[in-house]
């Protein structure tokens, strides 16, 4: 696979490269889109500047029933803030000039392809996990924080349904390490509910979870998990099954080499999400993707390459939910 990296500069073309038709910049944009497991659910909006300040409410007015010619007790709705800051995400890749006279694949839709893969992949990650290592979710924003940061969420519960589960991972951690259960799922969706959103609509697991959870009944023997089946539209989408009202969507990016103790299998723990889409995650567009080639003479191959730029930040902390913890 093609590395991501930070691009350090901007890439010229006046050494012979050209822009390729914007037809592929297109394709790779929705190959992106189709590929990604958690932009679908993210409420996206265009960047016009470098940062983007985003109002939100944080409360609302009380309402009275006053008597009549009453006084009405007075209420102020109270506002807060989401900044957005665009970061660059990037992919470059080389094939020699051999390769490409040897090859019987279209190259150019084969590199688009491949690249749309990794870019989304990296994109999930950074959105559950950005700013965070395997033993540590108190780290500095880079290129932002994500979901399982601890500057992120204010909703955490255990894998077994024990509340208030917010504290840091690590060796040293508090959070007791479980299979996932079923009062596990049930918890994170009240948690949610609790704060005032809609019922959740979405969640997301590592397919290792999402293999223990296909094993799980209820008190009737009968599978908690509503398994899609093949030929399903909302497979395409991602979407395993419909589980306490939400799609459930597995990817790999979920990690699950999460730290939660000083045993084998406490470092090797999961973090699942249970949310509203559209409300608990912002991403902003500031540039949608450029594809760029260039040939090299000296060394007689070519290089492709292509660039955005992006921010994310979490839109309302409380309109999702963490299990942690996850033994399985």
């Amino acid at each position: 696979m093609p590395s991501i990296t930070k691009a350090l500069n901007e890439t010229t073309t006046s050494d012979g490269g050209y822009a390729v038709p914007s037809i592929w910049s297109n394709q790779l944009l929705a190959l992106i889109a189709a590929k990604t497991v958690v932009m679908p659910d993210l409420d996206v909006m265009q960047m016009v500047s470098n940062t983007l300040y985003i109002p939100k409410t944080t409360a609302g007015t009380t309402a009275y029933w006053p008597g009549e010619i009453g006084t009405i007790t007075a209420s102020s709705a109270s506002f807060g803030q989401i900044t957005l800051s665009a970061k660059k995400v990037a992919a470059l890749t080389y094939a020699s000039s051999e390769i490409l006279e040897d090859n019987n694949v279209d190259m150019a839709n084969h590199l688009v392809s491949q690249m749309a893969e990794d870019l989304a992949i990296e994109i999930d990650k950074q959105v559950y996990w950005g700013s965070c290592t395997t033993a540590s979710n108190t780290g500095a924003a880079s290129p932002f924080y994500g979901l399982l940061h601890t500057a992120s969420y204010t909703n955490a519960i255990d894998a077994a349904g024990n509340t208030n589960q917010t504290g840091a991972w690590g060796t040293g951690s508090a959070v007791t390490a479980a299979n996932i259960s079923l009062a596990g799922i049930n918890q994170a969706v009240i948690e949610v509910l609790k704060d005032k959103h809609e019922q959740p609509d979405v969640s997301y697991f590592n397919p290792r979870t999402i293999g223990s959870i296909m094993q799980l009944t209820d008190s009737t023997t009968r599978p908690v998990l509503n398994n899609e089946t093949f030929g399903s539209p909302l497979i395409a989408e991602g979407i395993i099954g419909r589980l306490y009202g939400t799609n459930a969507k597995y990817s790999a990016q979920v990690p699950i080499t999460l730290i939660y103790g000083t045993t084998s299998a406490k470092s090797a723990c999961s973090d699942a999400f249970v949310g509203r889409s559209k409300m608990f995650g912002i991403l902003g567009q500031r540039r949608n993707f450029l594809w760029k080639t260039d040939y090299i003479i000296a060394s007689d191959q070519y290089a492709w390459q292509t660039t955005a730029r992006m921010g994310f930040a979490v839109k309302y902390p409380d309109a999702y939910c963490l299990i942690r913890a996850i033994l399985n």
